[in-house]
């Protein structure tokens, strides 16, 4: 399945790229002002510590938001530099489970979290694009977006609504889980309050990265477009968002009036800040690898799935 990934990253990025003058983009990256390009990466580091606390809303054991932070920051560089089917989460799977004992309760945080996570991104995305429908008209999303809200939905109702595979004793432990945190209003609120900050965060960024580069966005083209770009880089069909990403910036961005090349590059330019970002989490592997005392067989299987 990665490699299918692969190829559709790689196709798309091809496609747009074979349009443009690279020459301009990398020129573009090249004189990026490293203050603002910075300021972006710790930007990135402060929303880990937001989607660390909504993490830890739905895990039952006691567990810090340090260590939960240091697992997220893991999580990140690993989806970053080492991108797969599972990505960073069977790293946080692995260790919440070495801290914990309970492979439930890891698991099915882990999934918690994504899963009210993913919920908020479609949620603000069918806002921006309501909000924002004379600046999408045209461009296909205005379609795409409610077509994604409604399989979400549909999905959600048909798996844990209908409890498919609760006759399993561990799948019936998992949807007990669920339903518990899904009758905790306010956790699922405050889950949802942390994601739209860490969304605000992103458009932060993205805003960062485009004044480093000269290029002036304005913010309520921002608040449109970058929650439905989030939306769409979250389709699990590329390698962590490639491709996707670049093209709904070039979609999008260029109903702002913005080239092709720059969009590209603002797109990159956002990357790049998430993978620098992103590289204290190797410093923070090592440190709970050490701290763990596992035996290095067990985390090499963790980071060959990955």
């Amino acid at each position: 399945m990665s490699g299918a990934k692969v190829l559709i990253s790689a196709a798309i990025l091809y496609v747009l790229l074979s349009k443009v003058d690279l020459n301009r983009v990398f020129s573009l990256l090249r004189n990026i002002n490293l203050l603002y390009f910075f300021m972006g990466c710790l930007l990135c580091i402060v929303s880990v510590g937001f989607i660390s606390r909504r993490w830890q809303l739905f895990i039952s054991e006691d567990i810090s938001l340090s260590k939960l932070f240091s697992l997220n920051m893991i999580w990140l560089f690993f989806n970053n530099v080492m991108p797969g089917t599972t990505g960073g989460d069977a790293v946080k799977v692995y260790y919440v489970y070495k801290k914990t004992g309970n492979g439930l309760i890891a698991a099915a945080s882990v999934f918690m979290d994504r899963y009210i996570g993913l919920a908020n991104i479609i949620f603000i995305g069918l806002a921006a694009m309501m909000f924002g429908l004379n600046r999408l008209a045209g461009t296909g999303v205005e379609y795409f977006t409610p077509a994604v809200t409604a399989a979400f939905a549909v999905v959600s109702v048909i798996v844990f609504g209908f409890r498919l595979g609760g006759r399993f004793a561990s799948v019936a432990k998992f949807y007990e889980y669920f339903h518990l945190y899904m009758r905790n209003t306010k956790a699922i609120a405050l889950s949802f309050m942390l994601t739209t900050a860490a969304q605000l965060i992103a458009i932060g960024c993205v805003y960062l990265v485009a004044h480093g580069l000269g290029v002036e966005v304005g913010v309520l083209d921002l608040l449109i477009f970058v929650p439905v770009i989030v939306l769409i880089a979250a389709i699990p069909i590329s390698i962590s968002g490639f491709g996707l990403r670049e093209g709904a910036f070039v979609l999008l961005f260029k109903r702002a009036g913005i080239a092709e090349e720059t969009a590209i590059a603002i797109s990159f330019g956002w990357y790049l800040t998430t993978l620098v970002a992103s590289l204290p989490g190797f410093i923070f592997y090592l440190y709970n690898k050490t701290e763990a005392g596992g035996k290095d067989g067990d985390d090499n299987r963790v980071i060959d799935s990955v």
